[in-house]
Parts: C-alpha cells; sequence; structure tokens
C-alpha cells in the first residue's frame, strides 16, 4: 500500500483488493479542512498495470482541473438487484488466428458467436494444421500464464458444455457442476489435445507471434502486440461451442463508494467522469480492454461495429459472457479448478481431478457455513 499525493487536491492510494471482489473504493470522503469546503476524496484502486496506473493518475489531474470544490450511472456491478459498483472497462476471450494458415485447410471463418466452430470442426482443424506443423503444436493455450488464467481462460469450456465451476442456484456446491457429465466429456477433449501433441507450451510466450502456432486461446490484451506481428493475417474468432454455445470470461475491475462516505454526492461526480467516453477510451487504449459504455464503445475503431475486436463487443452484449461465481468463495473455486486443469494437462484421469476440486470446494463452503449474506437496512451484505 503506498498513499502519494497526486497534487495539492487529492491523495490516491494503491492497494491490491481480493480477486474476487473486483472493485475499486471511494471511500474517507471529508472536506480538506474545518475551515474548507473543498471535499478530498481517498481513492483506493487496484495496482494494476503501469499503464492503467498513468491513466488514473492523468485522469485525476483532469478531474481536479474541472472541479475547485470536489478533489481527489448503467453499469455491471449489480447484486440482488441493487447497484454497487461501476467499471469503465470490461474483458474477453477469443481465438486470434493466422488467417493464412486457416485459409490452407480450407476452414470456414466464423464471424459472430453465433457461427463459432463447434467442437468437433474445432478438433478437425487442430488435425488439418497438425499435419502441417513441422512439431505439431499449433494452438497456444497461454500455459505460461499462471494463477487465474486457468479459471478465466478454461472455465468457459465446461461453461460451453453445460457445466459449470459450482452450482449457481444456491452456491452451496460443486457437485454434479463441475464433475459431471459434461464437464468431464468437454475437459477428455482437452486432454486429447495435449496427448496428440498439439498444444505449445509456450515458455517463451512467442508461440503466435512467431507463427510457431497458428492458433492463440487469450483475452483483448494481446491485440495489439499480436497485430504488430502479423498485421492483416491477424483475425479474430470466437471460442469452440463444445455443444451448448461459445461461452467467454468477463469482468475486470469496477469502482464503488463505501457505504460510509460522507459526501456520495461528490465521489458520485468522480465516477460520471470516469464514465464519459473521453476517459473510458483513455483507459482502454492503455491497457486494450473492452469500453464499458456503449458511447465510448461507438467512438472506438477496434470495438465499433465492423472493427477488429468487434467480437468482444458481441460476447458481452449477446448472452454468451459468464461473469465470476459471486461468492466468497471463489478464490476457492479459482485454484481448485486450476489445479485440476493442471492435473488434466499431465495426464490424471478427468473425472478424478474435478471429483479433487469439487472435494475442496465443497469443503470451504462447509467450513464457512455456505458464506451466509447478512443484509444491513441498506441493503449492503
Amino acid at each position: 500500500m503506498h498513499p502519494y499525493t497526486l497534487n495539492s487536491t487529492i491523495t490516491t492510494t494503491l492497494h491490491r483488493l481480493s480477486r474476487w471482489l473486483l472493485l475499486m473504493l471511494i471511500s474517507a470522503c471529508q472536506p480538506a479542512s474545518e475551515n474548507s469546503r473543498t471535499v478530498v476524496l481517498e481513492i483506493w484502486a487496484h495496482a494494476g498495470q503501469q499503464a492503467e496506473r498513468t491513466v488514473l493518475e492523468a485522469q485525476i489531474a483532469r478531474f481536479n482541473g474541472r472541479h475547485d470544490d470536489i478533489r481527489v450511472l448503467t453499469a455491471q456491478g449489480r447484486y440482488r438487484g441493487k447497484l454497487y459498483a461501476v467499471g469503465t472497462f470490461d474483458s474477453g476471450l477469443g481465438l486470434y488466428a493466422h488467417r493464412g494458415a486457416l485459409a490452407d485447410v480450407g476452414i470456414r471463418m466464423p464471424e459472430t458467436p453465433q457461427q463459432a466452430w463447434t467442437i468437433e470442426e474445432f478438433d478437425t482443424l487442430l488435425e488439418a494444421l497438425a499435419r502441417k506443423d513441422p512439431d505439431g503444436a499449433v494452438l497456444d493455450l497461454k500455459l505460461n500464464y499462471s494463477g487465474e488464467w486457468f479459471s478465466y481462460g478454461f472455465a468457459p469450456i465446461v461453461q460451453s458444455a453445460g457445466g459449470d465451476l459450482i452450482d449457481r442456484r444456491n452456491y452451496q456446491t460443486a457437485q454434479g457442476v463441475l464433475n459431471g457429465a459434461a464437464s468431464v466429456q468437454a475437459l477428455q477433449r482437452v486432454q486429447n489435445w495435449f496427448n496428440n501433441g498439439y498444444v505449445d507450451a509456450n515458455l517463451d510466450d512467442a508461440a503466435f507471434v512467431t507463427q510457431r502456432v497458428a492458433l492463440s486461446w487469450v483475452g483483448h490484451w494481446e491485440y495489439s502486440r499480436y497485430h504488430a506481428a502479423l498485421g492483416e493475417e491477424l483475425m479474430l474468432v470466437p471460442l469452440p461451442d463444445f455443444g451448448n454455445g461459445t461461452r467467454t470470461g468477463q469482468g475486470s475491475w469496477n469502482w464503488g463508494i463505501t457505504k460510509r462516505c460522507a459526501n456520495p454526492r461528490a465521489a458520485a461526480k468522480f465516477l460520471a467522469f470516469l464514465l464519459e467516453p473521453e476517459e473510458v477510451l483513455a483507459m482502454s487504449g492503455a491497457n486494450g480492454a473492452v469500453p464499458a459504455t456503449y458511447r465510448a464503445i461507438a467512438r472506438s475503431p477496434r470495438f465499433a461495429a465492423g472493427g477488429a475486436l468487434h467480437l468482444y463487443v458481441q460476447q458481452l452484449t449477446e448472452g454468451v459472457a459468464v461473469p465470476r461465481p459471486r461468492t466468497p468463495a471463489y478464490p476457492t473455486i479459482s485454484s481448485a479448478f486450476a489445479q485440476a486443469i493442471d492435473d488434466i494437462r499431465h495426464g490424471t484421469v478427468v473425472q478424478t481431478a474435478l471429483d479433487r476440486a469439487v472435494t475442496i470446494i465443497d469443503q470451504d463452503l462447509s467450513d464457512n457455513h455456505g458464506y451466509p449474506i447478512v443484509a444491513t437496512e441498506d441493503g449492503w451484505p
């Protein structure tokens, strides 16, 4: 945690928040002094990549320049029908592909989520690409990543098949959902990719940009690097359909106002400022993420209709994007599923790996009495 003053009017503190919470908070709203009417907003923000921090500092400076009396919403952050947070950007997954390599094997090119390759088509594509590849490895799954990537990146596989990380009807068990037949069959196909040698370990994170592989399973954040390497040969398609339609991860950091904030109207003005199209695009330009408002999307050459990354917008607006499970058990769910993916990669029987994950998740839920929610008078949990 590192507090620093951006100018004489606002103090910002950067702090890593629990990943499942995904909030950035405005708190401790108070007058700068007893003799001043200036309101000081204390900002707690995710200590993310440097580009995001640089943009946030500039945004605070611009906001301060507009307001002498304050220093420093359609949105995703709803729970049980109430608004708790707003976000300026969102996220998504897809398959980046080398256009020429795909044309060589005669595969059709999906342009919308509804046109996603079936899993049978995708398996046939991997086999065809492998026959033309020197080492047979044609797919990058970002195995060089760590942490939450394995739940964010691969949960859409079981969700597309009809399974999930947890039973979302009550968030009390993963039994029969994470380790059910649909999830098992989907991940058996993934295990076959490893067994057949289709997956590049990508230890140097250069498998796609050096064209060792024709396909990379990753998110929006790689577009700039990939486009610099492939130019017009780069294309983006949805993840394959494992039986119930393509799915993608989504969600990102959100802003919220603490319930004890003494000046919530002033804090809300700052949030409204961050949601202006120019400010949304400033952050999206820095981190490559999907702009979180329609007005900003309309002004973005990449994300507007016809843009190279419009697929991400389609996925977020057409019902194929799945948020992380809204439960305090999410860190356990994420790590247990990541371990299962690693075990499956190294040959563990899929049913066994998923059963182990379910045992870990359900034990955590039991140990914490299902994480009961105690509501206060104003509706905050």
